[in-house]
């Protein structure tokens, strides 16, 4: 992310050194993610294109005051999570909802799920829906493992007896959604089609980061129930 091309999209250097490096990936994805669907970004300006994006940490904050860096109003726009969003709306002309998401570990996949949701309301035509996760600071990290959180040998091992917290990890990831008959219709490029999803919450229980079995079976069997199709 130190090799952002701000010049490309017309940012300056200044703001873009006090853009959040999520947001400068993100934007870098968001380009890429158009162009492999088969579409030139200046293609889709004035359209209802929606915008929907995970995105949870604020550690570059930490990186800017470590550094001694003055606030200045660019910090502002570069820190915040709405802007993450709308800059993407904003440089490529969008007129969908533009909006970030927090839902901790499940971020990138709500998001997909909320795009769906605004595509089958009207509230936009297509949308680019994704998520990004940058590791900068140690505040995370140190926060989480006093926490008791994080796998003490740096291993995931999901639905596994042995498993000891989870480990962190950073990305950036972003799918173009639209109905499959438009997507036909357009000539994209089609990787995969979505025939379900469903999105809930644990509830109560022992405490506010434990996860619900039974909540998240019943959800998994909601989203095949929605799609029609069978595990």
């Amino acid at each position: 992310f130190d090799r952002f091309d701000a010049e490309f999209f017309g940012i300056s250097p200044r703001e873009a050194r006090l853009m959040d490096p999520q947001q400068r990936v993100f934007v870098e994805t968001a380009w890429k993610t158009l162009e492999s669907a088969g579409w030139k970004p200046s293609d889709l300006a004035g359209t209802r294109t929606g915008v929907f994006v995970g995105v949870g940490t604020f550690e570059y904050v930490e990186v800017l005051r470590g550094s001694g860096v003055a606030i200045e109003p660019h910090s502002a726009t570069g820190m915040s999570h709405c802007i993450l969003a709308n800059r993407i709306s904003y440089l490529f002309d969008l007129h969908g909802p533009s909006e970030p998401i927090d839902t901790g570990c499940s971020a990138s996949l709500v998001p997909v799920h909320r795009a769906i949701e605004a595509i089958r309301s009207g509230s936009c035509e297509q949308a680019i829906a994704g998520g990004v996760n940058l590791m900068v600071s140690p505040a995370t990290f140190i926060a989480f493992s006093q926490a008791g959180m994080l796998s003490a040998d740096g291993r995931c091992k999901t639905f596994d007896a042995r498993a000891n917290g989870y480990v962190r990890g950073e990305g950036v990831g972003a799918v173009f959604l639209k109905p499959l008959d438009r997507a036909e219709r357009d000539g994209d490029t089609i990787y995969g089609l979505i025939r379900g999803s469903a999105v809930n919450h644990g509830g109560y229980v022992n405490t506010l980061t434990t996860p619900n079995p039974s909540a998240q079976a019943d959800v998994i069997v909601r989203a095949f129930r929605q799609a029609g199709i069978g595990p």
